[in-house]
């Protein structure tokens, strides 16, 4: 019956409750938005006036703001295109770029720079409208960045979904002044944006000129260095060697040409001469190649003739006529081929001579050349020093050119943004907002409703759910009571089909199953304090036990302040309070419980010291004359808390039930009580929770109907007062 995790008395502090595993009771969790509904439901008044209260004061707030207009400019940002690829793989990068770029100029949009340009060029520090507009009076020491901060706090910018267009938009009370400012604000930005763009194009140009300037100047010392050494060293050039070229600058001088050209006739003049002395030295007669070739039809005529002459010869003698003609001419041409050979001779030795004499004037002139050449070659070391540094700053001076000229054709002007549309004068105001202000409200009363509600929930610790009874107090639950009004309590109890009768009825079971022989005899129905069903719920068992034919006392030990009155018709005087202060005779106290069958003794009348009364063992002698006379003694106690009342009582019965009012009082508070009614010696059987409404339907108390009911609210009033 107890919970091991209990305090010394038995029962769990209330602390400990929330660090304890749920138990089976606990298993079976109510739905998190059927709590959530039903926590809405019990405090519907409270929802309803909070957001009631934010719709009201959002209305007044909005009508009482002033109205502002908001115009919009609309520009096109283009990406600009340094290269063009078709390389694949730069997808991604370019992706980037492009997202860098654009973040770029959103965030150059909204800069503090644009704004200032924005005042300077609408000259704003004495522009009446636009003071008049924000109420500027005083402008201070530093006009211009309090006009700054009043622009960039109006000032929107929005992109435009992924497209290439932003909209400016401001917003102002004069719509004039808000197209007017959108408009300033989109021309300073492409204005901007071009200085920015062709600024750096400019100062390259300029530099570029500067550089130029001395490029040129060193090019022309280097020419002038260059032509001087040429001149002073004889190493003028034939043709300029090609840039880059390996060859040395001496090949290509006039004395290296001249050298190439005697060569060439040195060899000719030695061809020749050594032809010329080949031919006088090969056969001993000298001919040249011309005259041999005309003596030749000569030498082949005599040959002929003489063939004939042999033939002649040889037939006919010496001395025919024939023979001797023919031998005639053979002399005639031996004649002329003498002096042919003679004649030729003579001019093949005067061409060798002449040969002879060319090759070596023409060898000594090539020895000259040689020795000029290999001097040239020398001073060629510093010629190509010099000729290279021409070379040098002439490449860079025409790569400098080049770029001057490239920039001079991109800087055009073109500028990649553009003013798509023109910001217009709005006709009505975008601020306030009814329909939005109203939503915002709504929905800030329902946050706060909310947050109270949960705030009331955490620090709630009366008893929602019947079912935690066992977990924190560490007693049985015997009952669960319905909450009724009082004009209904005698009807309900008086029919057997009411929500009520059963549920003390079921009280009444589960009290009967805590004994062998059934209900307790000697039995207190306590409270931790007043007005929580613990008089009704007296009466209630008194009937049924009454009904079941056992002869039933139900004593009123509430000295204090009694609670039967309301629901029974018993008359004042005598009671508990006299028998405790001596008399014998408690029999004519005995009255009948109108309008039920058992029968009661009043409280008596109050006395000064009720604690003391019960403190003696005359109320324990006078519950043993009770029970001889009757079956069950159900004894209404006085709440426990605050007064010494209630452990006493607890001591002389057999046990005590605990009745608990849901959704009111503190857990600790009802755990306090439980500990002091067993340290006062007394023993808890249970506890019945009474008035469950509609805020317990969710953990399964509804009864199925839905409650009206308040019975107990009267006295708890007239205890409070």
């Amino acid at each position: 019956m107890r919970n091991a995790m209990s305090s010394p008395a038995g029962r769990p502090e209330f602390a400990e409750y929330y660090d304890e595993e749920p138990s089976s009771l606990r298993d079976f969790a109510v739905p998190a938005a059927e709590r959530i509904w039903q926590v809405v439901k019990n405090n519907k008044l409270l929802i309803a006036g909070f957001i009631a209260a934010a719709l009201i004061i959002g209305l007044v707030a909005t009508l009482l703001i002033t109205p502002k207009y908001q115009a919009s400019a609309r520009i096109e940002i283009s990406r600009v295109e340094t290269n063009v690829t078709a390389v694949e793989g730069v997808e991604t990068q370019d992706q980037v770029l492009d997202a860098q770029y654009y973040e770029t100029q959103y965030e150059l949009l909204r800069a503090r720079s644009l704004a200032e340009q924005v005042v300077r060029e609408g000259n704003l520090a004495t522009d009446e409208q636009f003071l008049k507009a924000f109420e500027v009076e005083n402008l201070g020491d530093n006009p211009e960045k309090r006009l700054v901060g009043i622009l960039l706090s109006n000032v929107s910018i929005a992109p435009v979904g992924t497209s290439n267009l932003v909209d400016i938009r401001f917003t102002s009370p004069d719509p004039g002044l808000s197209a007017r400012i959108a408009n300033l604000w989109a021309q300073e930005y492409i204005a901007s944006n071009l200085a920015r763009r062709f600024g750096a194009t400019t100062e390259a140009r300029q530099f570029l000129e500067g550089r130029l300037e001395q490029l040129r100047e060193r090019l022309e010392e280097a020419e002038r260095e260059l032509i001087t050494y040429a001149a002073e060293r004889n190493l003028f050039t034939v043709d300029a060697p090609a840039e880059g070229d390996s060859d040395d600058t001496a090949a290509q001088t006039l004395v290296a040409s001249d050298l190439q050209t005697l060569n060439s006739a040195l060899a000719q003049a030695t061809t020749e001469r050594i032809a010329a002395q080949a031919a006088i030295n090969g056969s001993g007669t000298a001919l040249a190649p011309e005259d041999a070739a005309a003596i030749q039809p000569l030498r082949q005529r005599r040959a002929e003739l003489a063939a004939e002459r042999a033939q002649l010869r040889a037939t006919a003698g010496e001395q025919y006529p024939t023979v001797r003609a023919l031998t005639d001419q053979i002399d005639q041409l031996d004649q002329e081929i003498a002096k042919a050979e003679a004649r030729s001779g003579g001019a093949v030795r005067a061409r060798y001579r002449q040969a002879l004499e060319t090759e070596q004037r023409l060898r000594e002139r090539v020895n000259e050349l040689q020795t000029e050449f290999v001097g040239q070659r020398r001073d060629s070391v510093q010629y190509n020093i010099l000729q290279r540094e021409v070379d040098t700053n002439r490449s860079l001076y025409n790569a400098l050119l080049q770029r001057y000229r490239e920039i001079g054709v991109a800087g055009v002007g073109e500028n990649n943004i553009a003013l798509v549309d023109a910001a217009e004068i709005p006709s009505v105001p975008t601020e306030p907002n009814l329909p939005r202000n109203l939503l915002l409200s709504l929905l800030l009363g329902a946050a706060a409703a909310g947050g109270i509600i949960l705030l009331r929930e955490k620090l709630d610790q009366s008893l929602r759910d019947p079912a935690e009874v066992p977990d924190v107090l560490g007693i049985p639950l015997l009952g669960s009571i319905p909450r009724v009004t009082d004009e209904s309590v005698d009807e309900a109890l008086n029919s057997k089909h009411s929500e009520l009768y059963e549920a003390y009825f079921n009280l009444f079971t589960n009290l009967g199953f805590l004994s062998e022989s059934g209900v307790p005899k000697y039995l207190m129905l306590g409270s931790t304090r007043p007005a929580e069903g613990k008089s009704l719920s007296s009466v209630a068992l008194a009937d049924i036990l009454s009904d079941r034919g056992k002869r039933v006392l139900l004593l009123d030990a509430d000295m204090r302040h009694s609670g039967l009155s309301k629901y029974l018709e018993v008359s004042g005087g005598k009671g508990l309070s006299n028998i405790l202060r001596g008399e014998e005779q408690w029999q004519p106290m005995v009255q009948t419980g109108a309008p039920y069958a058992f029968q009661v003794i009043s409280s008596g009348r109050q006395p000064p010291n009720a604690a003391e009364l019960l403190a003696g063992d005359r109320f324990a002698q006078f519950l043993q004359s009770l029970g001889e006379q009757y079956d069950h003694i159900i004894v209404d106690a006085p709440p426990v808390l605050g007064l010494a009342d209630a452990p006493l009582i607890a001591s002389a019965v057999d046990g005590v039930v605990m009745v608990i009012e849901a959704n009111k009082g503190k857990m600790r508070m009802i755990a306090q009580s439980l500990d002091r009614l067993e340290r006062g010696g007394g023993k808890v059987f249970g506890a019945v929770v009474t008035k469950l409404d509609q805020r317990n339907q969710s953990y399964g108390y509804g009864y199925g109907y839905g409650y009206g009911y308040s019975y107990g609210e009267k006295s708890a009033n007239e205890s409070a007062a």
